[in-house]
């Protein structure tokens, strides 16, 4: 009965979304809901960002949820780096890169209904995952262990795996960032990528896993900020009729919502200005303009938007083809569901996470009491977590350990070679996620290898530091992550509690994909 209740509200409100907000996504402020922002705006959603999930955030959503019921509530809960929901008992999984090293389908929709499970017990819709980018560039300066791995077809088995996952928790889910964010060197929230290659590489390696996901249903697609020259020579993506409309609509069939990655990245609004940005994403065939920043850019995305509606730069079957699209997508949300089994999920993101670890080299496990682990504490960016080096003790017994700085400096080094040298091995936890590894890490490297004792490395993030040490480490795993499960799991597997299995999703120097010992 209650959920017929809600849907009847659901079918009754939905055009809520009226004017030029039906085309807009709001961030906001605080930790309230925005209730001036929908009043002012009455936009197609809202995305919710960790700064808005503090003091009660499922009260806050579901107050949201009750007051706008067509309102589209978005989030990025990826796992990995890219986890919007951090609340105190909410379990952090790890990310795309990381289920795929595990190889196994079943367990990795499990973690995308788990995952969902959270989304829908904030509240939220729609999440805005998973990565569907064929990360080939390791030099990616934004995408990384967020995606499922350099093979497109990695990428169809796991990130559709997960998106089913997703679906089975009454989740809303979206393909990201078409036609694809894996093989560039600038990050497009600081500059406009450009992937120069030609159309046949595009369809054999970008286009594959969102060519998969139309074919799966994907209820929405979002945009990328790339000027693709095979497909179009002067829009980046997100602008270009050509792709959205011609390639993604026409030529790929796909009849769901699309919407953009945030029109306030310097991309977009350096060039061309959110405002006159969004008309152009909008006449281009976007559904649905995501304006991260609030204040005097939504503003001007409304503006803009409103003036082109009435003007008839947007013409009135464009809009309505839109406003049906997410009429579709509102009816197809579900009411906040009930909280799950909590502890279930953390035994199940242990369980994901010692999956996931790849055991390159080296000979495990570690014998005898002497060995030193040394590893940053990483920064609170993506979201607080215990270092390698706190939980060190616990779960490798008898061994010792040192914490420093994400980027060490000179004394961090100096106080690790002079602790180094009264043990008879060392474990060092490096860590980098996006571009290369910082240099003061292979420095510091550099100094523990020059006492001549094994050193094992954990990468707690993008799995090929390995190419950044000379001489090569004695051992070498992988978590893809640095989230407090997969430190336990990294720090197990050392101390063989179990025999780590994972495959590498992505070639890492001379390890090719699907490499790792212990299978």
């Amino acid at each position: 009965m209650k959920r017929l209740l809600f849907l009847a509200i659901l079918i009754t409100s939905v055009a809520f979304a009226s004017g030029a907000g039906r085309f807009m996504v709001l961030s906001f402020r605080g930790s309230q809901p925005p209730v001036q922002l929908i009043e002012k705006y009455h936009p197609a959603g809202v995305i919710l960002f960790p700064s808005n999930l503090r003091d009660d955030p499922t009260a806050m959503v579901r107050t949201l949820r009750r007051r706008y019921p067509s309102l589209l509530v978005l989030i990025d809960q990826e796992g990995g780096p890219f986890y919007s929901f951090r609340a105190a008992g909410v379990p952090r999984f790890p990310g795309a890169m990381a289920l795929a090293a595990s190889r196994d389908a079943e367990l990795v929709r499990k973690v995308g209904r788990a995952i969902g499970q959270e989304v829908a017990y904030l509240g939220a819709s729609v999440d805005l995952a998973p990565v569907l980018d064929v990360n080939i560039n390791p030099k990616n300066p934004i995408i990384g262990i967020r995606s499922f791995g350099a093979d497109p077809q990695l990428v169809i088995e796991y990130g559709l795996q997960f998106a089913r996952g997703l679906e089975d928790a009454g989740v809303l889910w979206t393909a990201k960032h078409f036609p694809g964010h894996g093989d560039t060197q600038t990050d497009s929230h600081s500059g406009l990528p450009i992937v120069n290659k030609p159309l046949s590489a595009i369809n054999k390696v970008e286009l594959v896993p969102f060519r998969a996901a139309v074919e799966a249903g994907v209820p929405l697609i979002m945009t990328a900020h790339i000027i693709y020259p095979a497909l179009d020579d002067k829009y980046p993506a997100t602008l270009s009729k050509k792709i959205l409309t011609g390639l993604l609509r026409k030529q790929m069939g796909y009849q769901n919502l699309i919407i953009t990655d945030d029109m306030g990245m310097k991309a977009i609004s350096a060039r061309w200005g959110a405002g006159e940005a969004a008309v152009r994403a909008v006449s281009a065939g976007a559904d649905l303009v995501l304006v991260g920043r609030g204040g005097s850019t939504a503003d001007e995305v409304y503006r803009a938007l409103d003036e082109a509606l009435k003007s008839g730069r947007i013409s009135a079957e464009r809009a309505a083809a839109s406003a049906a699209r997410l009429q579709k997508a509102v009816a197809e949300t579900k009411p906040p569901a009930p909280a799950p089994d909590w502890q279930a999920l953390q035994a199940l993101n242990l369980k994901a996470a010692r999956a996931a670890v790849t055991w390159l080299c080296g000979e495990l496990p570690l014998a005898g009491p002497g060995t030193l682990v040394i590893a940053p504490k990483i920064s609170k960016t993506w979201g607080d977590e215990p270092s390698m080096a706190e939980l060190a003790p616990k779960y490798l017994p008898g061994s010792h350990y040192l914490e420093i700085k994400q980027v060490p400096d000179g004394d961090d080094i100096s106080a690790a070679v002079s602790r180094a040298k009264k043990f008879d091995r060392i474990v060092l936890g490096t860590y980098h996620w996006l571009g290369r590894l910082p240099e003061e890490q292979v420095w510091l490297y550099e100094a523990l290898a020059k006492l001549g004792k094994p050193v094992y490395v954990v990468a707690l993030g993008n799995p090929d530091d390995y190419t950044y040490l000379d001489p090569a480490p004695a051992g070498y795993l992988t978590t893809y992550g640095y989230r407090a499960a997969q430190v336990r799991a990294a720090l197990e597997a050392l101390a063989g509690v179990y025999t780590p299995t994972g495959r590498l999703p992505v070639p890492v120097g001379r390890f090719p994909i699907g490499s790792g010992k212990g299978r």
